[in-house]
């Protein structure tokens, strides 16, 4: 709420976005989505999302996955709706892996409405123009250039760090060309008018990445470096304010899965109609 606080941030005015991982790494992970809900904020599907969303929706089918070393055959605490067929599991015990459970019971604490939520981010989400900026897009992860926005691979949009040169396909590796490179280069050979401004997240180790037509928002706040925002301040139908800003972050990596609440935040103890958001934008 520090960095809400920093750019004067108002709900009623204001439109906030989330490039997306709301969840699974801080301490907070409910109230952050609850608190995503009661504020509007806007939203795009990240890789940490998606599992999630997954794991919810296996949760809600027929099958149900083997408990995990901490899990209860007969967990009456979910809110999920127990499984109409047989237990079945199509992994083994040992194929799952720690984070496996943890995202499994995370799920099993959504509500419906926060599942909905989660399941409502789409994997792009295009602004249209932006005075000052351009068309304007914002995903979790990247894009590949020359190819329209809902012919693009989902998994590659939540995932991507770099781009094959030969076959032009995505990758997580970071070893390779990054994709913002090859983005930045597209885009300056294009008329003006065509040109688009890619604003997005999960390239923590990175860190802060801020090019002509690509912003990158990730500076590893769950990790205690810090927290940025990119503030487009709108002046008119052709202009607008552009700046980043940051604050320093504590260290959350050991608190993953250990979900608290709203209350017991203190950067979450403020006003609902004053401020809005979890920082990711």
């Amino acid at each position: 709420m520090t960095l809400l606080a920093g750019i004067n941030y108002n709900n009623r005015t204001d439109h906030l976005i989330s490039t997306g991982d709301l969840i699974s790494k801080g301490p907070a992970s409910p109230a952050v989505v609850d608190f995503a809900l009661t504020q509007h904020i806007s939203c795009v599907r990240g890789n940490h999302e998606d599992r999630i969303i997954l794991a919810y929706r296996d949760l809600n089918s027929h099958l149900l996955a083997l408990p995990g070393p901490d899990e209860d055959q007969d967990d009456s605490s979910s809110r999920a709706p127990k499984p109409r067929g047989p237990l079945v599991d199509s992994l083994d015990d040992e194929s799952f892996s720690h984070g496996d459970y943890i995202d499994r019971k995370f799920a099993k604490s959504l509500t419906k409405e926060q599942a909905s939520y989660l399941a409502s981010c789409p994997t792009v989400l295009d602004l249209g123009h932006v005075p000052g900026i351009g068309r304007t897009v914002v995903a979790h992860a990247g894009l590949v250039p020359g190819i329209d926005f809902d012919e693009q691979d989902p998994m590659g949009i939540m995932s991507m760090k770099s781009i094959d040169l030969k076959t032009h396909v995505p990758s997580r590796d970071p070893k390779g060309t990054p994709w913002f490179k090859l983005w930045n280069a597209y885009q300056s050979l294009q008329p003006e008018p065509d040109r688009s401004t890619v604003i997005y997240g999960h390239d923590a180790k990175r860190g802060l990445q801020m090019e002509k037509y690509t912003k990158g928002l990730d500076s590893g706040c769950v990790e205690g470096r810090k927290l940025t925002a990119f503030v487009v301040t709108i002046e008119g139908d052709q202009n607008s304010k552009q700046a980043t800003v940051s604050v320093r972050c504590k260290d959350y990596r050991g608190l993953k899965g250990k979900d608290k609440g709203w209350e017991d935040l203190p950067f979450m103890k403020i006003k609902d109609d004053e401020y809005g958001g979890d920082g990711h934008y």
